[in-house]
């Protein structure tokens, strides 16, 4: 997760719940102060704080009746109001706990999980079966047959689905929601299974039809693009984006 998208979130909690916000986080003085040491949190203290956070927060400002008039009212960005469609139904519950994540570094650990001794016959999607859904079943089970360690975050999945209202990043459809359910699925861009790298730059969030999709035809992902293309030559590129950092260098 980049900088800026770090800031982004921050800035829709900051304007969406005001006050209520900023003594969450432990925040009582001005809330300028407030907003630099936050800007150093993530970016490092010995980086000079810019007014990222402030602008972007005055663009969500628009969207919500807390004594702002925003930044002059101007008409919000598309990237603006596609983070407010996805942010806006989240409790203020459970966007604390996505800002506290952002903020305590999470999503930049890397989670380390040995798996040792499994059967060659155990697939990548049975894998991801087992870290998207605690699949303890026998018939799982008896494929792995030992697990040395498994050290592995599952908040950080469920901090990523939440990010994305639980919508696929490629077709951006929510299956479940007239059903008042989710089900969306954390796919490993690299197979886990072959680099085990578990960091969220290493991840997305995909509706069952693509995850499956991807996994039976094995397309090619193009970081710069940001799209996947298979043998066809079709190409399914990613139309929801908040956290990937390949090829972006703000700071």
């Amino acid at each position: 997760m980049t900088i800026n998208q770090k800031k982004s979130i921050i800035a829709f909690y900051l304007s969406k719940f005001n006050e209520q916000a900023y003594k969450e986080l432990g925040y009582f003085g001005t809330w300028t102060e407030a907003m630099d040491d936050i800007s150093k949190r993530i970016t490092g203290f010995n980086v000079i704080p810019n007014s990222y956070i402030r602008r972007r927060r005055d663009e969500f400002d628009v969207f919500f009746e807390n004594g702002r008039a925003g930044y002059q009212n101007r008409k919000p960005t598309v990237q603006v109001m596609e983070m407010f469609r996805q942010w806006n139904g989240m409790n203020f519950e459970k966007m604390t706990e996505l800002v506290k994540t952002v903020l305590s570094g999470a999503f930049e650990k890397e989670d380390k999980i040995e798996l040792s001794k499994v059967k060659e016959d155990l697939t990548e999607y049975e894998v991801e079966a087992y870290l998207n859904f605690q699949d303890d079943s026998a018939s799982l089970n008896t494929k792995m047959k030992e697990i040395q360690q498994r050290i592995y975050s599952r908040r950080k999945i469920e901090m990523l689905k939440r990010l994305y209202a639980y919508r696929c990043q490629i077709c951006g459809r929510n299956i479940g929601y007239e059903y008042d359910t989710y089900i969306a699925e954390a796919h490993h861009i690299k197979y886990f299974s072959s680099c085990i790298d578990n960091s969220s730059d290493n991840l997305l969030i995909l509706c069952p039809n693509h995850h499956t999709l991807i996994h039976k035809l094995n397309p090619v992902f193009d970081y710069d693009k940001l799209e996947y293309v298979y043998s066809n030559d079709k190409r399914d590129g990613l139309i929801l984006d908040f956290h990937l950092t390949h090829g972006k260098e703000d700071k």
